[in-house]
């Protein structure tokens, strides 16, 4: 590509410069003594994003392959999974379940909202031997965080564990994984850890070891996709991984951590996202978009912005944007389909010099495309000067 796009879209992310030279280096020899404490140390600050003591594991595989390797480890065929389902990526989970021939039992919920505990309930109350709960966090496809805590409480209250998609959400905001007792969590390298696409991660806690050791003479994992698999690699001396790992991912990986944890700390990571958020979401709202998500409610990496009224769909400002201004969001699926845009606020796209060029891009597509006279800079009402984020 001759001109590099600046990315607002929900991953990949743009990558700050110390993961982009650790990205350019010579390929890491995996056994080597220099490598395997650059992945230890990898591993070691995983656990603090997380927050967490549990066993993580970094597999070459996008989020999803995270989100397999716990599903076909936690359940098998047969066993009975509560699973939200409230946006595009609840959906995967649920073919991820049902490609493990669980029985699916779905909590609807409206595309744009929060789930509804009360439905939970309900539905726990009319199937209490279940399994599990299965849930995604942090919902990209609507710009939606699902009540992680409380279903969790919920899940273990039926002594049934909780596995939780963060892959868009683990680094974005605050989701302490030991203190809300999250059985399996999975995200991936390349949304709020600001790294390219590549390695998924896992997080399992005793509770969900035990079960899957339970289930390990009945159940159907495969090999590569199975938890037992990584744990026994974990247990050598050296070399914890069951195959040749993705060395250079995950020294940019390490690069991208020790700037979130060591430059801005995590606190400030999470900062630095929640004032994206509301730059972005005020900004937008003061020239007459809309945002399907609630404040209450709303993801702190991506925000979903409904149609302008003047405008027939949001693909003219998409392709705008793109064409006048190399800048790429997103659009979404389903029900949603030619009604919202997708912005992320994470990688650079969380920073003041990627988010004041956007907002003035979208004032030039209202006035140029559509004739209303937006004000120059209406959309910057955002930047009160609390925080400047470079």
């Amino acid at each position: 590509m001759s001109n590099q796009p600046k990315l607002f879209t929900p991953g990949p992310v743009d990558l700050f410069d110390e993961t982009l030279e650790a990205l350019s280096r010579p390929v890491p020899y995996m056994m080597h003594p220099e490598w395997l404490a650059v992945q230890a140390e990898t591993n070691r600050m995983l656990k603090q994003i997380f927050q967490t003591e549990n066993d993580i594991f970094i597999a070459t595989s996008p989020g999803s392959g995270a989100l397999e390797t716990g599903v076909a480890s936690l359940f098998q065929a047969g066993d009975r999974v509560i699973a939200i389902r409230n946006g595009t990526f609840a959906e995967r989970l649920i073919q991820l379940l049902s490609a493990y021939r669980c029985e699916v039992i779905p909590v609807e919920g409206a595309w744009g909202e929060a789930i509804d505990l009360d439905k939970v309930a309900d539905t726990l109350k009319q199937n209490p031997a279940i399994d599990g709960i299965a849930v995604v966090g942090n919902e990209t496809g609507t710009g939606v965080r699902n009540p992680i805590q409380e279903l969790a409480e919920m899940a273990h209250a039926q002594g049934a564990p909780i596995l939780v998609d963060a892959v868009s959400g683990m680094g974005g905001y605050d989701i302490p994984v030991d203190k809300w007792g999250l059985d399996v969590v999975a995200t991936s390298s390349n949304k709020a850890l600001e790294m390219a696409p590549g390695l998924g991660i896992i997080s399992v806690n005793p509770r969900a070891w035990e079960l899957v050791e339970r289930k390990t003479p009945t159940a159907n994992r495969g090999w590569y996709y199975n938890l037992i698999t990584w744990r026994e690699a974990l247990q050598r001396p050296v070399f914890p991984f069951p195959t040749t790992p993705a060395t250079t991912s995950i020294a940019g990986l390490h690069a991208s951590l020790k700037r979130i944890l060591e430059v801005e700390t995590l606190a400030g990571h999470w900062a630095r996202y929640a004032w994206a958020q509301r730059v972005l979401r005020t900004g937008l709202g003061a020239i007459g978009f809309g945002m399907l998500a609630g404040d209450d409610v709303a993801s702190p990496t991506v925000s979903t912005v409904c149609l302008h009224p003047a405008m027939e769909n949001i693909e003219e400002l998409r392709d705008y944007l793109r064409d006048e201004h190399d800048a790429l969001i997103s659009t979404s699926g389903g029900p949603l389909q030619g009604k919202v845009a997708r912005i992320s606020h994470m990688g650079k796209a969380g920073t003041q010099g990627h988010l004041v060029p956007l907002l003035l891009a979208v004032e030039e597509f209202l006035r140029r495309r559509k004739g209303i006279a937006v004000p120059v800079g209406a959309s910057l009402v955002g930047l009160d000067g609390e925080g400047r984020w470079y």
